[in-house]
């Protein structure tokens, strides 16, 4: 995938990245907050088991990966415990220091907001781990047959001031046998009293072991036809993965001189 399929591609869930712009500030809070595995419904329990534990997520400090090919596509570094974050390409940088957002201009111009584009991935990547954040609600919900299987449902919502909305709803949906998951379809909103009428659907069925953890390696959305999941319509795929239990150097994430710092006109 080169770095302009990147970009429409990212530019089709703009939306979605407003919803975890409005995360954030809670998310760093949150990611202080002692959850032990014990503080989950048992259903939601057993996929983060099935990923490697929460307990095993809370000892990484440092996610990194990469999308796309070498030269052409971007690597990205968070820091899982205060959600600051940052982004290389050859033509541009983005990033988050823990209070605001802003873009480097190198080779190229960064012509998007970095406000809504800074995180857009991880919140997809680092599932089901970022469903495990104080401040959601979990309720088993129906099984549901997608492309001829059938899988176990978690209905996630959100607790009033947590995300763009709470009436927001996320399902995740598991596989029977192995408890990992395998679908992520979510209704939002995005700052709008109108809900969507059908879902959108993720599919995971890539993953491997990092760290004791499992992680994607892969991510597709699907077309939705009457509600219906039928076939794939794009895909991502994320290389060089690496978890660390050491953070970042302090400033790793700092406001780069002559950076372009966002504005939040909300």
């Amino acid at each position: 995938m080169n770095k302009l399929i990147i970009v429409v591609f990212l530019s089709a869930f703009t939306a979605c990245q407003e919803k975890s712009q409005n995360q954030k500030g809670q998310s760093s809070e949150a990611t202080k907050q002692e959850m032990t595995i014990n503080d989950y419904p048992s259903d939601f329990a057993k996929v983060l088991e099935a990923h490697g534990g929460i307990d095993q997520w809370k000892k990484e400090k440092t996610l990194m990966y990469e999308i796309g090919d070498p030269g052409e596509g971007q690597q990205q570094i968070i820091d899982l415990h205060r959600r600051m974050d940052k982004t290389i390409t050859s033509d541009y940088d983005i990033g988050f220091d823990g209070e605001k957002a802003w873009s480097l201009n190198k080779e190229g111009e960064y012509k998007s907001n970095p406000l809504f584009r800074h995180n857009l991935m991880f919140y997809f990547y680092a599932m089901p781990f970022v469903l495990a954040d104080p401040g959601l609600n979990y309720k088993k919900t129906e099984d549901k047959e997608i492309l001829g299987k059938n899988y176990s449902g978690i209905k996630v919502t959100f607790n009033s001031g947590v995300g763009d909305s709470s009436s927001d709803e996320y399902y995740l949906y598991y596989d029977t046998e192995t408890s990992k998951m395998a679908w992520l379809a979510y209704k939002a909103t995005f700052g709008t009293d109108k809900k969507p009428e059908s879902a959108n659907f993720i599919r995971y069925d890539k993953w491997a072991e990092v760290d004791g953890v499992l992680l994607p390696t892969s991510i597709a959305w699907y077309n939705i036809e009457e509600g219906v999941v039928v076939e794939e319509r794009s895909r991502v795929d994320f290389k060089n993965i690496s978890l660390s239990k050491e953070a970042k150097p302090e400033g790793f994430y700092s406001i780069p001189a002559n950076a372009i710092v966002a504005e939040d006109n909300k």
